[in-house]
């Protein structure tokens, strides 16, 4: 799905495509993940929705947000 909007991507190390999925996060979430692996990173976030449900946004929020900073 998203390969097939960026090709490229399927052509970067595994290095490479954890250093894009740290950028990501920090980038949507204005923090960046430091010194944290992501699957403990990506939990935290979880526990913090399962917790408090009304701080996620819906996949069109998200969507409109992204196309914003373009």
């Amino acid at each position: 799905m998203v390969t097939e909007t960026i090709p490229q991507l399927k052509t970067l190390s595994l290095a490479k495509k954890r250093h894009l999925i740290e950028e990501l996060i920090a980038e949507v979430y204005g923090e960046p993940v430091k010194d944290e692996p992501i699957a403990s990173a990506l939990a935290a976030r979880v526990k913090h929705y399962k917790n408090n449900p009304e701080s996620g946004k819906s996949w069109s929020e998200v969507k409109a947000r992204l196309r914003t900073k373009r």
